[in-house]
């Protein structure tokens, strides 16, 4: 059977709680982006972040632009998120979008530059941000909840059928 890696960002706490379930999942390793191993020994690489106002944190922007082309290339890389509003819709070149579509899309395009094949499966879990008290993020106090942690379990399961043969 392949091998797996969970890689994520997290500022609150959110991120890693969800990146710790689709790792149970997956039966996956569990790294922060501050401690990213060698991935060459991985088939099946999961990538999270945090958004801040509709995209990808700033760490996790960084942390991403860093990574080894060589390692990455060819990897089959899936993503997932947290953010306060995943579902918000935002004003973006004339047409509204999702924040979460706008988050997917700049972590596919910084990672098909560094060689990864993007899977089409995608998390996005609403994670509130412990800071917000005012706001849309402000609502969902008490997410992720124990049914989100069940949807990341059973993502990392998914991923582990289709993709660690």
């Amino acid at each position: 059977m392949g091998k797996a890696i969970v890689i994520y960002n997290t500022r609150s706490g959110n991120t890693e709680k969800v990146a710790t379930k689709i790792a149970e999942g997956l039966g996956a390793d569990l790294v922060s982006y501050k401690e990213i191993p060698d991935l060459k020994k991985y088939d099946l690489i999961v990538f999270g972040s945090w958004l801040i106002f509709g995209t990808i944190s700033p760490g996790g922007k960084k942390f991403m632009k860093k990574l080894d082309s060589a390692a990455m290339k060819g990897k089959k890389t899936a993503l997932f998120i947290t953010a306060g509003s995943p579902e918000l819709a935002m004003k973006k070149k004339g047409k509204e979008i999702l924040q979460k579509d706008v988050a997917f899309t700049r972590m596919e395009e910084i990672l098909v530059a560094k060689g990864a094949k993007i899977v089409k499966e995608r998390l996005a879990v609403v994670g509130a941000y412990k800071f917000i008290r005012r706001g849309p993020g402000s609502l969902h106090k008490g997410h992720p909840t124990e049914e989100e942690f069940q949807q990341s379990v059973k993502f990392g399961e998914s991923l582990k059928k289709k993709y660690l043969k």
